[in-house]
């Protein structure tokens, strides 16, 4: 048996599938692709997968991942073929490899969003704000006061067609996450986004993340 870990990007008609359902897909297609992979053991068994970071309904990610321990010689150009031959429209598997870090590792992420219209200047302006708080939920269900501007690690605004294109990194991982769409409301409550793309996960020392 030998870890395994699996990258794919989440895109188009796949970013309104929920978390859950992307588990029961990939689940679908190791079964499809006969990749022997390892149970649990115990009462209720499964097969294992571990995925990276939950990704939030609405969003794309070129930067996906999940673990999983092959009980075979099967080579990681092999699954690799195999999963792509199944894999949804949407899903496209970018690289198979030994993990190198843990999960629990991931501990910042980009983001580059667009927006609708030519609101670069009044974006600039609110991002060189002093501080930017707003209520969060915490894991408990309470709220709490937070200032996202602290939390920002580096943002650029651009203009693009006629759009605006947001490119941030913010904290994403176990010990803190903070959702794109927290600043983006908190900018405005009526904004048309066009999308949302997580295009890069990194370590606590912001190397990127293998």
């Amino acid at each position: 048996m030998r870890p395994v870990r699996v990258y794919y990007n989440k895109v188009g008609k796949l970013k309104y599938i929920s978390h859950l359902d992307i588990n029961r897909v990939m689940l679908r297609m190791i079964r499809k692709a006969h990749i022997n992979v390892w149970f649990t053991e115990g009462f209720n068994q499964h097969p294992y997968i571990n995925f990276a970071l939950p990704l939030s309904l609405g969003f794309e990610s070129t930067s996906e991942a999940v673990d999983m321990r092959i009980n075979d010689d099967m080579t990681d150009d092999e699954i690799l073929k195999r999963l792509s031959e199944v894999a949804p429209e949407g899903m496209k598997i970018t690289s198979v490899c030994e993990p190198v870090k843990k999960f629990s590792e991931i501990a910042f992420a980009d983001f580059a969003i667009t927006i609708r219209g030519d609101l670069s200047d009044k974006l600039n302006e609110f991002l060189a704000k002093p501080e930017i708080l707003v209520d969060k939920k915490t894991k408990k269900g309470g709220v709490k006061q937070i200032d996202l501007k602290e939390k920002i690690v580096k943002y650029n605004v651009s203009k693009a067609n006629g759009n605006t294109r947001l490119d941030i990194t913010l904290p994403a991982g176990t010990q803190e996450n903070i959702n794109p769409n927290l600043i983006l409301n908190a900018f405005c409550d009526d904004l048309s986004v066009e999308s949302i793309i997580r295009t890069t996960i990194y370590d606590s020392e912001m190397k990127i993340f293998a």
